[in-house]
């Protein structure tokens, strides 16, 4: 019996005629994979930047202005950021919501910075699959982006009901 199972292990360890395949991408389908900054921009979303009142409030908020330097690169097809340690983009989004100024600390601002917290996560680990076809990754930008541009639209709401005096209903 020893000698049987010495020779079947054997015959199957020195199988070392494999022939192993040597797979070449060519440049069509490294393309076809790749998202550029092309494909980011014609992403159609509704693009609300911060208005000159917002601006001045999210001056000193440090950790949105590092996240919107991180937009910017990723709108220029850079996606090396959201596509890095989800450990920095859940400090980041931690860090987002506990530095957020006191003029900005309302219930539907942080509705905003949860969702965005949501979207950027589920953006950091659809962008770390490398078996996620490229409309994929496009669709979850999209998303990401939409929820940024809403959270400055929030941000936007809040200065211009401040600005017009807008009674609230209780």
């Amino acid at each position: 019996l020893l000698a049987f199972l010495s020779f079947c292990f054997s015959v199957t360890s020195c199988k070392s005629d494999k022939v192993s395949e040597v797979i070449i991408e060519t440049q069509e389908q490294l393309e076809a994979r790749t998202i550029s900054q092309k494909d980011i921009e014609s992403i159609r979303y509704d693009d609300f930047g911060l208005s000159p009142d917002s601006q001045k409030a999210a001056n000193d908020w440090q950790k949105f202005q590092e996240l919107n330097t991180q937009i910017e690169v990723l709108k220029k097809g850079d996606l090396a950021y959201f596509s890095g340690d989800p450990l920095i983009i859940k400090t980041l989004m931690q860090e987002l919501r506990t530095e957020i100024p006191k003029t900005l600390q309302t219930n539907e601002i942080y509705a905003r910075i949860t969702a965005l917290d949501t979207k950027t996560q589920k953006l950091n680990s659809l962008l770390r699959l490398a078996n996620i076809n490229k409309e994929e990754k496009i669709n979850v930008i999209k998303e990401f982006l939409t929820t940024i541009s809403n959270l400055n639209l929030q941000i936007n709401k809040k200065f211009e009901f401040e600005k017009n005096d807008v009674i609230k209903p209780e």
